[in-house]
């Protein structure tokens, strides 16, 4: 008979197969579904769906670590883990749907600011049903957890949750026409937050509140 832990393990492994299938095919959609320019003169009309495309990958790539490391770490297999996992993958799909619209619209005449908001917020979804597993991981294995990375765990909380506000504010900025530059201006600026408070503010912060356990002797 199988081992229950190696059915466990079995099944998590399976899981995370699945969510790499669907992130990695959302990853493929997104080339595929890049608008080509009818003429040279036409070519910047593409060139903000390029730079969307660009972020995307970017953010989906930054998904997939985020989810490995919780699933390699913090992942519990449970009922609500589970379903969690699944509506992550679910709003990662509709997130698809609505950058295909957006993309598109040039072709088609229509109003980016229609789609766009349900872009940004179906991302925003993404990064916060992750931080949702992430909890969990960490509340039911907290006391199995080294230092390093209950650590690693709450930097990671944090990244996600500048991610989600940022995706909010943009979804409830664009109103009417996308205002490009504005968005560029604003990622910039939040990457340099996000980057400052994850990398040189809470690093400090988190070894003097969790520091490693003293070496026995």
């Amino acid at each position: 008979m199988q081992n229950p832990d190696d059915k466990t393990q079995h099944t998590v492994h399976r899981l995370e197969a699945f969510s790499d299938v669907v992130m990695g095919f959302c990853l493929a959609q997104l080339g595929l579904n890049l608008a080509f320019p009818g003429s040279l003169s036409s070519s910047a009309d593409v060139l903000p769906g390029v730079a969307l495309f660009i972020a995307s990958f970017a953010f989906i790539a930054l998904l997939w670590w985020l989810h490995h490391r919780t699933f390699s770490t913090y992942f519990v297999l449970n009922t609500p883990m589970i379903v969690t996992n699944f509506a992550m993958l679910c709003a990662l799909v509709v997130t698809l749907y609505f950058f295909e619209n957006v993309i598109h619209v040039p072709s088609s005449d229509a109003n980016a600011a229609i789609y766009f908001p349900g872009f940004a917020v179906s991302f925003a979804f993404v990064y916060g049903l992750l931080g949702v597993m992430l909890v969990s991981g960490l509340r039911l294995r907290w006391t199995t957890l080294p230092p390093s990375d209950i650590r690693w765990g709450i930097g990671q909380l944090t990244s996600i949750a500048i991610a989600v506000l940022f995706f909010a504010f943009v979804g409830a900025y664009v109103a009417g026409p996308i205002h490009h530059f504005s968005i560029g201006y604003a990622s910039l600026i939040a990457a340099a937050v996000a980057f400052t408070i994850r990398r040189v503010i809470l690093p400090r912060l988190l070894r003097r509140a969790i520091p490693d356990a003293p070496a026995s002797t």
